[in-house]
């Protein structure tokens, strides 16, 4: 793999490109099987199990996504209406919950004590699933958007919460001593011992977090009386069976969670571990 080794100097050559290039080509690939598999079932759907709708295709979904990207409305709102107001509602519950699930994870992992009881209503919360949270949002804030953005937040908190906590409690106790030892502020001592040591751990909370809470945007919308969002387009469109239409939403939901995941966090996370050693460049 080594182009070549001179005056004890290692040279990577195009290795580093080869790699995007591989990544690249199985993520093409892995999209490819994911149509391939949904073009097989409306085939097969379509031609042997058809009883009143027909099973939307690729093709007609991606058509239709193309006239809604161009401007065409649903229910008298743009796509990019309907994109905007599901992220801004995602954004403000999982930063929210993100905020609390990082306090108190902090918090919890200063002493054994305080994790042996504050991880058991975590772990409580973490049970629950998102959608049974709905009476109290309605309860605490009737229905439309702020119950949408209660119900993510609520999900987003137990994740952060659970990884931040068990980041920062194993890390190892002659590291803290030896902090101590030199000097370090208690401030020094998170940002240059616990936080290094916590990094991967957060970043795995953060992105099962992060995961969790824009799923439950999308089935909060569907519940919560809100009048625009893709939340609001699926039950509305399945309700008026124009699956076609629900599809388009479900393709742009899975499209706006892989720009996410692929290019945000494991960007970040490559970065991350690039810069503690775990991973070379190449």
């Amino acid at each position: 793999m080594l182009d070549s080794a001179v005056d004890n100097k290692i040279h990577l050559g195009k290795n580093t490109h080869i790699s995007v290039t591989k990544a690249l080509i199985f993520f093409i690939i892995g999209i490819l099987l994911v149509i391939g598999i949904w073009w097989l079932v409306a085939e097969i759907y379509n031609t042997y199990f058809i009883v009143t709708m027909s099973f939307p295709t690729p093709f007609e979904v991606f058509s239709q996504l193309i006239d809604y990207l161009g401007g065409k409305t649903l229910f008298r709102a743009t796509i990019y209406e309907h994109i905007s107001a599901s992220l801004s509602r995602w954004i403000k519950g999982f930063l929210l919950g993100a905020l609390i699930g990082i306090i108190i994870g902090f918090i919890i992992s200063l002493k054994d004590s305080l994790y042996q009881i504050g991880i058991v209503p975590i772990n409580i919360l973490q049970m629950i699933p998102g959608l049974a949270w709905l009476p109290v949002a309605i309860l605490l804030f009737g229905f439309g958007e702020n119950s949408a953005i209660f119900m993510v937040g609520v999900v987003a908190i137990s994740p952060l919460a659970i990884s931040v906590s068990s980041g920062l409690r194993r890390v190892p106790q002659v590291n803290k001593r030896v902090a101590k030892m030199s000097g370090l502020s208690r401030l020094d001592t998170l940002t240059d011992v616990l936080l290094p040591f916590a990094t991967l751990d957060i970043l795995s909370g953060l992105r099962i977090s992060i995961g969790s809470s824009w799923r439950m945007i999308i089935a909060a919308e569907m519940v919560v009386g809100v009048a625009v969002g893709l939340g609001f387009c699926i039950s509305s469109t399945s309700a008026s069976l124009n699956y076609v239409a629900s599809f388009v939403c479900i393709v742009i939901i899975c499209i706006i969670g892989l720009i996410i995941d692929k290019l945000v966090l494991q960007s970040v996370e490559k970065y991350t571990r690039r810069k503690m050693g775990f991973q070379e460049d190449f």
